[in-house]
């Protein structure tokens, strides 16, 4: 009775925290570029009082509860909404585990500062700066390449902050909006319609993108377990890679009905297993009142 006590306890603290991932999705269900999250569970340790042997074919075993051996994120592709704002960028994958990619984003906000210091999100809710720095909302820059990506993929620390400046090199004309091609080629545009090419804003692709650390904000950050590095800031639209929509931002792919549906299940199996601890308390009462 004691270990279904036990048990029960891992129960309640198990389904508390797949609770706390479901409140957790249904909170960012409008969260821009937020991939939902899943707690994944599995039995504890088993207690054995007999093993099997050619004469006793099958042995005893209790289990002792459950355990949250990982919570992992769907990195499936969200909706698109079409905002019409350039600095607004999404990427529209084709990766069958990361859903295209994703943008690289520099952890401070020094433009000088290389690749090496870098986080990656889905978020493409970006502005630019006083200086002209394609950023994200809390100043950080977003990073590129100051020259085409190569056919094997370009490392993070050779990564530089995207910069649209305020002239054309080759004529001095002001510089009135600028395009983000499907490819990343970014491009500026002056007032007379005269074009030039001042980045190429790569996509990063890794193998096992689960294996990132989330920071939150949006934001992940490198871990070994999610595959090398070394080039892996491709070419939007190639590989595994998802191609640039600007104009456009990619919303939340939590889906409503599937957490409620979830809560609901999740809320049951808690109730469960305080049912289970009642009844283990009564069954020690009444063994309890068998020696008074």
């Amino acid at each position: 009775m004691s270990s279904a006590l036990y048990s029960a306890v891992s129960g309640l603290k198990s389904t508390q925290t797949a609770m706390d991932v479901i409140g957790n999705n249904i909170a960012n269900a409008n969260t821009t570029g937020f991939k939902s999250s899943t707690a994944n569970f599995s039995d504890a340790f088993y207690q054995e009082y007999s093993s099997a042997s050619s004469s006793v074919p099958v042995g005893t075993a209790v289990g002792l509860g459950v355990d949250v051996t990982s919570t992992t994120t769907n990195f499936t592709q969200g909706s698109f909404q079409s905002t019409g704002v350039q600095t607004d960028l999404s990427i529209n994958g084709s990766g069958l585990v990361n859903g295209g990619g994703f943008f690289v984003i520099c952890n401070t906000t020094d433009s000088s500062t290389s690749g090496s210091a870098v986080s990656f999100t889905r978020a493409g809710d970006f502005t630019l700066d006083s200086s002209g720095y394609l950023v994200t909302q809390d100043g950080s820059y977003v990073m590129g390449s100051a020259t085409a990506i190569a056919s094997t993929g370009t490392d993070l620390n050779t990564l530089t902050a995207i910069q649209i400046p305020s002239t054309i090199t080759s004529t001095g004309e002001l510089v009135s909006s600028f395009n983000v091609a499907s490819d990343g080629t970014v491009t500026a545009v002056g007032e007379s319609g005269t074009t030039e090419v001042v980045a190429y804003l790569g996509v990063a692709v890794f193998s096992n993108p689960n294996a990132l650390t989330n920071l939150g904000n949006n934001l992940y950050s490198y871990n070994a377990g999610a595959g090398t590095s070394t080039g892996c800031v491709i070419t939007p639209g190639t590989g595994a890679a998802g191609s640039i929509k600007q104009g456009s931002l990619e919303l939340s792919n939590v889906d409503l009905s599937t957490e409620f549906a979830n809560m609901i299940v999740t809320q049951r199996a808690f109730e469960a297993n305080s049912k289970t601890i009642s009844a283990s308390s009564d069954m020690m009462q009444t063994v309890t009142n068998m020696i008074r």
